[in-house]
């Protein structure tokens, strides 16, 4: 096999373009996309041929930026953070093992989702995040496309004051919306990538930026993948605005591709079920969409019919249906709704139909001799409520919930458990990961561990915090937290240690990458280019990087996620690292020692499933030949 140079990439579209090449490959030149052959191969799919022509949208000044922003690779990478993390058995990971599938990780969301995109594409199965609302006394990411990681470090006091900090988006900005609109673009886009096809995304908001959230939610997931919005009673006792006392704040829900999404009901105690399959007991309900919003129209490849088969009745009453069209088959259509005269859709698309065929969705006759496509419901449940109104998931109830945990109020506004955990059991199930990048005091990661132990389900979670600052005087401050991430950790662990759950969780933290950074060479200098050609030449490496967080590093360059097994084996004088993940289909195997010895390169088991990653000044080219004609060998 090949001898490759592993150098940082991360190309966020990789897949469209994939895909695009596939559907017209006459649309691109020397790899390169030829956007006038493309322009013309649309035809009249095209609104206008003026480039220049208003369309429907939502524009503010920054967008543009806002959407290269979310297009450039990161500058850093993770560190892990050993001690600070805990074991299954609640000890702290002070020797570097942890098997802990549970991910914190301090650092700049934004950086951090541009790291997460290889290894986490279409792998997460929920998102929430409460993002700040732009009340106007909140902070705002005010990002930097230029700098992301110096800025990130000098808005949080890492390094000097000299640079920009984190700011108040006071509304007086003439930029007030705009501001919000450019931190929340770039990350939502990211974000809907790492999403799995059945996945989905909860986003909390109040009056503030509602409207424009969910134009940003249509723009980014497609108007046709909103799911609905949630209306949840945030203060039963009611805040005096002036005009009316407001009780009550949103979160918008999508889907990445409602064709393929999974959700689930919230349990409901006593349930009777009237059928029986060899599966198990179940309810049947009509596979037709009841709201007439989604219609022909707005999912055409919704609306299909179905073929049952009057002469072949299965168990319990119901009858055999297919996509396909059969002699003496009766045609079956979503019905037309009698309110509205709409016909309505299926919940369905039809691979998905196909794939459950007489298996979990069957033809039925109803008393009055019509003809239904219905579904089988097999879960003691309820379908969650667009009205969440009770008290027990208020923003009092989610301030009580973390007063339990730290005995005094160290962070405001917390969301409630109870709320929480009614998102996650809708949104995952079964060895589903939910991410969080607003994490906050870790309300979420609190969630999903006390319903791992209470549902015998097990999820994990991966949450990210921003190194912000505790405000001066504040109560989080005199109980000795400096920053948010601090009560975010520690929220977890305690919650870890209270429960017992022996789950762990493994921290990391944002640094900047082990590898040099390139910066385009302008001038007419020969000598300054040369000495800039040199710096890459001797190491791509900076003379500062670190052992632990380049074998991370070079985990997320090659897609192996954080949880990956890690394993230290010594040959010789050298020590090699293997990393495996259920994830991930072959292994690593990394020795990053000054020299490879003779003996490791007889020794070293490779196969077309395992890549070995040395650095190149450590291997000769006879041994790179040697080892490449028994598997793939990547240098640094």
């Amino acid at each position: 096999m090949a001898h490759e140079r592993i150098k940082p990439e991360f190309l966020f579209d990789e897949e469209k373009i994939k895909q695009l090449k596939q559907i017209a490959p006459e649309c691109f030149e020397d790899g390169k996309i030829n956007f006038e052959t493309l322009r013309q191969n649309l035809g009249d799919w095209l609104d206008d041929e003026v480039s220049d022509i208003e369309h429907f949208g939502l524009i503010w000044p920054g967008k543009k930026d806002a959407r290269r922003l979310a297009s450039l690779p990161p500058e850093g990478t993770l560190e892990p953070v050993y001690g600070e993390g805990l074991k299954a058995d609640g000890t702290p990971d002070m020797d570097g093992v942890n098997d802990s599938k549970n991910i914190f990780i301090e650092g700049e969301n934004l950086e951090v989702l541009k790291i997460l995109q290889k290894s986490y594409a279409n792998k997460i199965k929920m998102i929430y995040i409460d993002p700040p609302y732009n009340t106007g006394n909140d902070f705002v990411y005010d990002d930097d496309f230029t700098e992301p990681l110096q800025e990130y470090l000098r808005r949080t006091g890492q390094i000097d004051e000299e640079g920009k900090p984190l700011t108040t988006n006071k509304k007086s900005d003439g930029r007030f919306h705009s501001k919000w609109l450019s931190m929340m673009y770039p990350r939502i886009r990211l974000a809907r990538n790492l999403l799995k096809e059945d996945g989905v995304i909860f986003v909390s908001i109040d009056d503030n930026e509602l409207a424009n959230l969910k134009l940003i939610m249509n723009e980014v997931f497609g108007e046709e993948n909103f799911l609905g919005v949630f209306v949840i009673n945030s203060s039963p006792s009611a805040i005096d605005y002036g005009h009316m006392g407001k009780m009550h704040e949103y979160a918008l829900f999508y889907g990445k591709n409602a064709e393929e999404t999974v959700t689930y009901q919230l349990p409901e105690e006593e349930k009777i079920f009237k059928y029986s399959d060899e599966i198990g007991p179940f309810n049947i309900y009509p596979l037709y969409n009841g709201n007439v919003v989604f219609n022909p129209k707005t999912r055409p490849n919704l609306h299909y019919p179905f073929y049952l088969n009057p002469s072949k009745e299965l168990d319990n009453g119901f009858f055999e249906i297919d996509t396909e069209k059969h002699d003496k088959w009766i045609e079956v259509w979503p019905v037309i709704s009698e309110k509205d005269g709409i016909s309505r859709v299926w919940r369905w698309g039809k691979p998905k139909s196909k794939e459950n065929l007489n298996k979990e969705i069957v033809g039925y006759v109803t008393n009055s001799g019509e003809y239904r496509i219905v579904q089988k419901y097999r879960h003691s449940g309820k379908v969650i409520r667009s009205l969440q109104l009770d008290t027990d998931i208020s923003s009092r109830r989610g301030t009580s919930d973390l007063e339990k945990i730290f005995g005094s109020k160290v962070f405001t506004f917390p969301k409630a458990i109870e709320l929480l955990k009614r998102f996650v059991q809708v949104g995952s199930g079964e060895n589903d990961i939910v991410l969080d990048f607003f994490a906050g005091s870790g309300s979420l990661a609190q969630a999903v561990l006390e319903l791992n132990l209470g549902n015998n389900v097990q999820r994990s979670f991966i949450c990210v915090q921003m190194h912000e600052k505790c405000d001066k005087s504040s109560i989080a401050e005199n109980k000795n937290y400096d920053r948010i991430s601090q009560i975010t950790r520690d929220r977890i662990c305690k919650v870890i240690n209270k429960i017992k759950s022996n789950s762990g969780v493994k921290v990391f933290e944002y640094k900047g990458s082990n590898y040099k950074k390139w910066y385009n060479f302008k001038g007419e200098n020969i000598s300054q280019l040369e000495n800039t050609l040199n710096l890459f030449n001797n190491s791509p490496l900076r003379d500062d990087w670190n052992k632990n967080r380049l074998v991370t590093e070079l985990m997320l360059i090659e897609g192996f996620p954080l949880d990956a097994a890690q394993s230290i084996k010594k040959i010789g004088s050298n020590e090699i690292v293997k990393v495996v993940s259920e994830m991930v289909p072959n292994s690593l195997l990394i020795c990053l020692d000054e020299k490879i010895e003779e003996g490791l390169i007889a020794e070293l088991e490779l196969d077309r499933a395992t890549t070995f990653i040395c650095l190149d000044s450590a291997i000769s080219n006879q041994n790179k030949l040697r080892l490449s004609d028994r598997g793939l060998i990547k240098t640094i």
